[in-house]
């Protein structure tokens, strides 16, 4: 069951009074780190951090959330967004990370992201060129250097982090405009 833009807390309310109780497996959550600032669903998609600190809760409130889905008979997927971070020019995200759209402090600068130079602004123009997918910017979302050994350090410590707190999987969101080779390394680091 997809439990989208739904507070922590809620979600494991939800787990045992409704979703336990009534036989499902998992319930997938939008993505827990750290974001921009805003109420908009997409603000949780562009992130800033890998603080598990979020406009619907605490690392703490998560935790707590995975471990009273998981005493319901509920295991808990997470939406992760490793492909790229926030496509503004600069901020301060939802705990406290300030940031620019290529230097976010402890864990990425320019070097850590594509520059694809294929088009006028680094967006991509053509859907259909493989090159463009995979190098340029989605809507001047900060585009991730998937093959980077900063990005594979950096998506190793973020997905263990709530795998260890009894996570069971992840969907990858913006997958598709990776290479395949990059999100294979990324989640078997």
């Amino acid at each position: 069951m997809q439990l989208f833009q739904r507070p922590w807390n809620s979600i494991a309310t939800e787990c045992e009074d409704t979703i336990g109780p009534a036989g499902f497996a998992w319930v997938l959550t939008s993505p827990p780190q750290e974001h921009i600032t805003g109420e908009e669903w997409w603000t949780s998609y562009q992130p800033v951090s890998y603080e598990l600190t979020s406009k619907l809760g605490t690392k703490n409130e998560f935790a707590d959330m995975v471990a009273r889905c998981g005493a319901a008979g509920v295991d808990v997927v997470a939406d992760a967004v490793i492909n790229h971070m926030a496509g503004i020019g600069e901020g301060t995200g939802f705990a406290g990370t300030e940031f620019t759209h290529e230097e976010h402090p402890g864990l990425y600068e320019p070097a850590d992201f594509h520059d694809c130079g294929l088009t006028d602004d680094n967006d991509i123009a053509d859907y259909t060129s493989r090159e463009q997918v995979q190098t340029c910017e989605l809507v001047n979302l900060a585009d991730l250097d998937t093959g980077s050994p900063t990005v594979h350090r950096n998506t190793a410590d973020y997905l263990p982090s709530m795998l260890d707190l009894g996570v069971v999987g992840f969907r990858i969101a913006a997958a598709k405009p990776m290479a395949a080779d990059d999100v294979q390394a990324l989640v078997h680091p």
